[in-house]
């Protein structure tokens, strides 16, 4: 009696964008398709399809499963990518990307085009000519603040701000991916913290004003503009990062989640336990097959593998945290997210919000005064992001069992009145003093390390 081999299934990853710097409809939808071109005067064969619905906002991270006996040795095969919005097509690729080659599949990174190629010519941006950096000192609650701003016309972006009147480590960075509203009034970068950071673009590019966590205008007399530099002068960002690594042929690159970047991976550092890590947890013959990895890392000029091309844009692995088979980029979150019945709220990833913060030695517990405080403990890494009530707030924890320490807190410039200032000043000396944590049903407590209460949050859906 003959067995028949049970089916074996492939996938397809990369990501979709397009150039525009606009925003979709909320109902828009993504699809990305796999394809069997080989015989010009019949239509394509579907051999896979992923769909996003919402789309959200670019880039799109895909993955299409397919099976291998669908697959033939010297096929043609490709992957087209288009954004609806019902039956009206808004962006499509427009070249042949050819896949499933036979050699090791890298990340797809694939460039949508709007449909209708005869358009009236697109104004000048409110934001000029990119690449483009800008930088100022802008006051601080507790001191200036200096903040640099890099924007590159793939529609990704570096951010630092050095807290001037601080001891280091007193310097924060972030990456991510940057939007111009309609009407370019706005300017919207949405990287690692748990809130996008708000920009108004200022005589055709030549500062930014920074707006408040609202985006509106700070309703202060104080400085709020960055200055555009002479030429793009781009930070060197250190932070931990998320991306999808693979290494073939002597040559390493990551994907990086947050920018949909592709970047070769300098062999420096901590590099040689990320590459053991990643040999190890690859599945039998899966060479060459992004992984999801996490890490702390400098990207940075470095000389390119290639004799005779000039440095390029490179990661630098300072400290190796995992590698995590199976998963992928996180999707970002739909523009209207579901708000569904909380099962037992984990402490980590979990969007927690001040509910009560003990008062010195009185037993009595008071609510903030202002907006709502709240604290995010980063899932994969030791980040802790939050907002005082009136400043953005950033850190770092060591979690040990029930034992848990913030560090190296700091927060942005803005003043509020100041009854919510004394109150956020009041919450980051108990966030200072943290030791343990507990959770009951969907509270957080935090305690000192004699066990004194401090603060009390629930958990946000």
């Amino acid at each position: 009696m003959l067995l028949q081999a049970p089916a074996l299934a492939g996938s397809l990853t990369g990501t979709a964008t397009y150039r525009e710097r606009i925003a979709l409809p909320r109902d828009a939808v993504f699809e990305a398709v796999l394809i069997d071109a080989a015989l010009a005067d019949a239509p394509a064969r579907e051999l896979g399809r992923v769909r996003l619905q919402p789309a959200g906002q670019p880039p799109f991270r895909f993955s299409i499963p397919y099976r291998d006996s669908d697959v033939t040795p010297g096929g043609r095969y490709t992957v087209r990518a288009t954004v609806r919005q019902g039956d009206r097509l808004l962006f499509t690729t427009d070249t042949f990307t050819p896949v499933l080659t036979g050699g090791p599949s890298q990340p797809l990174d694939l460039v949508m085009v709007p449909v209708g190629s005869r358009r009236p010519p697109a104004p000048r941006s409110p934001l000029g000519h990119l690449p483009a950096s800008w930088r100022g000192d802008l006051p601080a609650a507790s001191g200036t603040t200096r903040w640099q701003v890099d924007l590159a016309p793939s529609g990704s972006f570096q951010l630092r701000q050095t807290f001037l009147d601080r001891p280091a480590p007193n310097q924060f960075d972030d990456i991510g991916r940057w939007l111009l509203e309609p009407g370019g009034q706005r300017l919207v970068l949405q990287g690692g913290r748990e809130a996008p950071l708000f920009f108004q673009p200022v005589g055709g590019g030549a500062q930014l004003r920074k707006l408040n966590l609202q985006g509106q205008p700070i309703q202060s007399r104080h400085h709020d503009l960055l200055q555009r530099l002479p030429a793009a002068e781009p930070i060197e960002p250190r932070l931990h990062l998320l991306g999808m690594f693979s290494y073939q042929a002597d040559a390493a690159r990551i994907r990086l989640c947050a920018t949909g970047a592709s970047l070769p991976v300098a062999m420096e550092g901590d590099y040689r336990r990320l590459e053991q890590a990643y040999l190890k947890a690859l599945p039998a013959g899966g060479a060459g097959r992004p992984l999801l990895v996490n890490l702390e890392g400098l990207i940075a000029n470095r000389p390119s593998a290639e004799p005779g091309r000039a440095p390029e844009r490179s990661l630098v692995v300072e400290r190796f945290v995992g590698v995590h088979p199976g998963k992928g980029c996180p999707q970002a979150p739909p523009t209207a997210p579901t708000r569904a019945p909380l099962a037992r709220p984990e402490l980590r990833g979990t969007l927690w919000r001040l509910q009560a913060l003990q008062d010195g030695n009185t037993p009595t517990l008071r609510k903030p005064p202002g907006k709502a405080a709240e604290l995010q403990l980063a899932a994969n890494s030791e980040r802790v992001s939050g907002s005082g009530g009136c400043n953005r707030l950033m850190g770092g924890f060591q979690l040990d069992g029930e034992q848990v320490r913030f560090s190296r807190l700091a927060s942005t410039q803005m003043a509020c009145e100041p009854a919510a200032m004394a109150f956020e000043r009041r919450f980051v000396d108990a966030l200072a003093q943290v030791r343990r944590f507990s959770i009951d049903k969907q509270n957080l407590l935090l305690q000192n390390a004699q066990g004194r209460k401090l603060l009390l949050f629930r958990a946000m859906p």
